[in-house]
């Protein structure tokens, strides 16, 4: 007979529900939970670095979580997904380069809002001077990160696992060494026997519990009881690793280091469960990468490769979701992702469903996304054959590591278009508001896909951090056919791109972006600049990209060249102080870019924050297009006057109107403040853009004749002068589509009044 005791082991209730209690008080969970044994060990791949989403995979414990690499956009699919960040302790990277901590200043500050104060950052050299040159833009009050240099033999251990660096160095690269990780959990005891207890003499008591946790006893006769003696055989220690070979050069470190990873095969005390791969997919193919992983690795080891091309996801759902349901309203302005396009042409069915009904993935369905080989099955374990393992897997994909389950894929991201759909069609007089505007005058404008310029697409609609539905601030100007800038690049616009347009596409536009502006130095404005120079580096463009931005900018691009990577042939910088008095107006922009000149002004937000105005060649109505955009800011008389007879204003909009003293004092817009500085100006039009993330969907608007000459943003929304006219046209359907989320928003306003009511009537008495 076996038992298991309490205090070692938490029971099912006791591990769900302790997350929720001590969600917010990080280190009291860790002390209580310090000497539990985990009963739950799972990787989870968060992105699988397809179509511009990060290569990243978090491991989570009933009490601990880590997280190995952090490129662009981790934070924003950890939202989507529901994956606490909360209680983060310790990230792995792997290389120090942008694709694989570039996501970390958004991470740092989600994490500090969440009530973590302390991280341990592991990986190649330079991390701390890196962190220290972000100090500019990511402001860290609470949060300490921890580096810890893994090329100077730094062994991690916890309770839970031990991690052990190898160092991978290329001869033309030795400065660049790449770290891969073997991590090995602690195994988990074996389950008491209490006839041996009782035959040892021990009493009931917390002796047992000591024994259980694997320490010897004295009894207080003297005798000395050992756990081995009254315990079952504790289960084998699990092993995974993580690797990471960046390009053929680091080959030969690869196999100079095959003598560790034997000897993790070698053992019968440890078992190799899975082998995640970071690697580049042009280097797994590669016959001595291969050899390498069947010399050194059983056949009952899984694979997991991220990307891999047959990862055909991004695991951005719900973009995908909303874009579907505002297609229903106008298709060019709301046009369907390429995304989509590419998962129906060439994924597996069960990326892309058009069942109504949700299932499950059983593994019949698993094994039909790939035609050549039928793995084994063994204790519920798939034994992947060296085909079947280049198949890949999408967000939210598991493995299992205790209970020893392995690979589950019922729960990765995954597209159901008609669901969608159906969601808006079960909304109270949609259907009716959707058919009259179908058979209202249609919108009278050119097609969008060709002709009319200039075309605004809005990449990211967002304030601060990114949502599952508006990323942070990026807008794209299509100000010719084969002419593009960038106003705002937050992080993941070249990933909004790569799912707007489809891989061939997005690489046309960046050969065709010439410029970039940037308004500010917030995180949420400039963070996915370095991903983008260094997209257009790798397409060899003819000539280095316009960078319009804050001359502040300068230490950190030029700490990102000297220390991580080489970025200074890819850009040429103009300060945004330089064009106050003096608009830009050489054939940089003229030529290139079709713009007769840009001016700027300083705007009421932070330091060295600034408004735009772009003056086209293009016309309308036989005048030249005039945009101005106004970055983020507080209503502002400069602005108004550097924007004067706007065709298109562009403008931040981040709160609610009874918002209006918390906007002033985080030096913001409020709707109705946005469209006033539109009339103030005499604009033609506005669009309202950067709304806070508690309007995910749409935010509370003022009545329908404000909002005649007036526009919302949405990511992924393409529009044309001719199509702003008829915007208005889309609110009724669009606020109905909606109903029920909007009226969420004034109940909310409804019991701020009744509070603010009861602070004043408090205050009188």
């Amino acid at each position: 007979m076996s038992i298991s005791s309490s205090s070692t082991v938490l029971t099912a209730a006791e591990q769900n529900a302790m997350p929720a209690k001590y969600e917010r008080q990080p280190n009291v969970l860790r002390k209580k939970l310090s000497s539990v044994v985990p009963g739950s060990v799972n990787l989870q791949v968060l992105g699988a670095g397809a179509n511009g989403s990060p290569s990243a995979v978090y491991l989570f414990t009933d009490q601990s979580r880590y997280l190995f690499n952090c490129g662009e956009g981790t934070q924003r699919l950890a939202h989507e997904h529901k994956t606490r960040l909360s209680r983060l302790e310790q990230i792995f990277v792997t290389r120090n380069t942008w694709k694989t901590v570039g996501g970390l200043p958004g991470l740092a500050l989600t994490i500090q809002d969440a009530g973590v104060r302390n991280v341990g950052l592991h990986g190649p050299p330079h991390l701390d001077t890196m962190l220290q040159s972000m100090r500019r833009f990511v402001v860290l009050k609470h949060l300490q990160m921890q580096t810890i240099d893994a090329t100077e033999g730094n062994h991690f251990e916890d309770s839970i696992m031990s991690v052990e660096s190898l160092v991978l160095r290329s001869e033309q690269q030795p400065e660049q060494p790449v770290i891969s990780y073997i991590c090995a959990l602690k195994p988990r005891p074996g389950a008491l026997n209490l006839v041996k207890c009782v035959e040892q003499g021990v009493t009931p008591g917390p002796l047992l519990g000591q024994l259980k946790n694997g320490h010897d006893v004295v009894l207080p006769c003297g005798k000395v009881v050992h756990s081995v003696d009254v315990t079952e055989p504790g289960e084998t220690a699990l092993s995974f690793v993580f690797i990471d070979v960046p390009s053929e050069d680091y080959l030969q470190s690869l196999q100079a280091q095959a003598q560790e990873y034997k000897k993790l095969a070698a053992t019968q005390l440890t078992e190799v469960a899975v082998v995640v791969h970071f690697t580049p997919a042009t280097l797994t193919a590669h016959p001595d990468y291969r050899r390498f992983m069947e010399q050194n690795f059983s056949q009952c080891t899984q694979h997991i490769y991220l990307n891999s091309p047959k990862n055909p996801f991004s695991g951005y759902a719900a973009a995908h979701r909303i874009q579907y349901q505002l297609h229903q309203l106008e298709p060019n302005i709301f046009p369907l992702l390429a995304e989509s396009d590419e998962l129906q042409r060439s994924c597996p069915s069960s990326m892309l469903s058009h069942s109504l009904k949700k299932t499950k993935l059983n593994e019949q369905e698993n094994l039909e996304t790939n035609h050549e080989t039928e793995p084994k099955q063994m204790d519920g374990m798939v034994m992947k054959t060296e085909t079947e393992a280049e198949q890949g897997v999408t967000s939210m994909a598991s493995f299992h590591l205790r209970p020893k389950k392995g690979l589950d894929r019922t729960l990765e991201a995954k597209l159901t278009p008609l669901e969608y759909v159906k969601e808006t069609h079960a909304v109270p007089g949609f259907t009716e508001l959707l058919a009259q505007l179908h058979n209202e005058a249609q919108l009278q404008r050119p097609d969008t896909a060709v002709g009319s310029y200039p075309r605004i697409i809005f990449l990211g609609t967002g304030s601060c951090i990114p949502n599952k539905t508006r990323n942070v601030s990026s807008i794209l100007i299509q100000t010719a056919a084969e002419a593009f800038m960038l106003l705002d690049c937050g992080e993941g616009t070249h990933g909004q791109i790569v799912r707007l347009y489809g891989r061939e596409r997005a690489e046309q536009i960046m050969r065709q972006l010439h410029a970039v502006y940037i308004s500010h130095l917030h995180a949420d404005h400039h963070i996915g600049l370095i991903g983008l120079l260094h997209e257009r580096q790798r397409l060899m463009p003819a000539a280095p990209l316009l960078l319009l931005a804050p001359r502040q900018i300068e230490p950190w691009l030029q700490f990102y060249n000297r220390q991580i990577e080489p970025i200074a042939d890819a850009y040429t910088l103009v300060g945004n102080g330089e064009m106050l008095d003096q608009p830009l107006a050489d054939e940089r922009v003229q030529q290139q870019l079709g713009i007769a000149s840009i001016a700027t002004c300083l705007v009421r937000h932070c330091p060295h924050a600034y408004g735009i105005s772009l003056t086209l060649h293009a016309q309308h109505e036989g005048e030249p297009v005039k945009l101005t955009y106004s970055g983020d800011t507080m209503p502002c008389a400069d602005l108004v006057q550097l924007g004067r007879n706007s065709t298109v204003l562009i403008h931040e909009a981040t709160m609610e109107d009874d918002l209006e003293e918390e906007a002033r004092i985080k030096t913001h817009s409020t709707v109705s403040q946005a469209i006033q500085q539109g009339r103030d100006m005499q604009a033609k039009h506005t669009i309202l853009t950067h709304f806070s993330q508690r309007y995910a969907k749409c935010p509370r608007l003022p009545s329908s004749e404000d909002m005649q000459h007036v526009a919302i943003a949405f990511d992924n929304m393409q529009v044309t002068v001719d199509d702003l006219k008829h915007y208005h046209r889309l609110y009724p359907a669009l606020l109905a589509m909606y109903a029920e989320y909007t009226e969420e928003l004034e109940q909310r306003a409804v019991k701020r009044e009744l509070k603010q009511e009861r602070k004043r009537k408090l205050a009188q008495t």
